[in-house]
């Protein structure tokens, strides 16, 4: 069974959140029906970058959460990179959030978070002048500067979850009544060849409950999905 197309990506620093308060974010967009993803620390060498990224291709939002820790991980910078590449290109939607850190102090690298992007620049580039390092600083200060969610508004963790949760629903569009989505990306041509061909197997005397036709039919229609990728989801 192939696994469903994540709907929010999670892209956060720290064992700390992840077991606090990015755990309470997850719990409470699943119990919307949300698909969610989030890195498994038990598959810890097994998702590399490079799947991360692909997992941030398949999204329709990304939650930028930052925190003082945040830019200590060289991953979360590069994840950040291609949110905002995704987002430049109208294909994610990323919404900021300020876990007890303050806006100022994300978008002007100061406190706590720009010593740890310092210290990250150094240890992976030596100078703040290579290109990759700009690439970093130019996606954090623009998501940081776009409208978010801040726990210095909303002190309380579970008030900052339920905005979470209100935030990603309208981002999404997301209705409570059980709904098909289709995402496919399939010609017109491929479309009007599928209908033919159903309307000859059904049209055809010769083909009967149980014939084997069917089974084959069904086949067919099976590797049409997986060849094209179409993804059906229940919200």
């Amino acid at each position: 069974m192939f696994p469903p197309r994540p709907q929010v990506f999670v892209n956060f620093r720290g064992k700390e959140l992840r077991n606090g308060f990015v755990s309470h974010v997850v719990k409470a967009l699943k119990d919307v029906r949300i698909n969610v993803f989030i890195d498994s620390l038990e598959r810890r060498g097994v998702e590399t970058l490079e799947h991360l990224l692909k997992r941030i291709d398949e999204s329709e939002m990304a939650l930028a959460i930052f925190s003082d820790r945040y830019t200590e991980s060289e991953w979360c910078l590069d994840e950040l990179v291609r949110m905002y590449d995704r987002m430049k290109e109208g294909k994610l939607v990323v919404i900021p959030v300020f876990y007890r850190v303050s806006t100022d102090d994300v978008k002007n690298f100061r406190g706590e978070f720009g010593r740890q992007f310092t210290n990250t620049v150094r240890r992976k580039f030596g100078t703040i002048e290579a290109p990759a390092a700009q690439r970093w600083m130019i996606a954090v200060t623009s998501i940081a500067s776009m409208t978010g969610l801040t726990s210095e508004v909303h002190s309380i963790d579970s008030k900052l979850v339920e905005k979470i949760v209100e935030a990603s629903k309208r981002q999404l569009g997301h209705f409570s009544s059980a709904c098909l989505t289709i995402y496919a990306e399939v010609s017109v041509e491929c479309v009007v060849a599928l209908a033919v061909f159903m309307v000859r197997c059904y049209m055809n005397p010769k083909m009967k409950l149980g014939d084997p036709g069917l089974f084959n039919f069904t086949n067919f229609l099976l590797y049409f999905v997986i060849r094209k990728s179409l993804l059906w989801c229940m919200s």
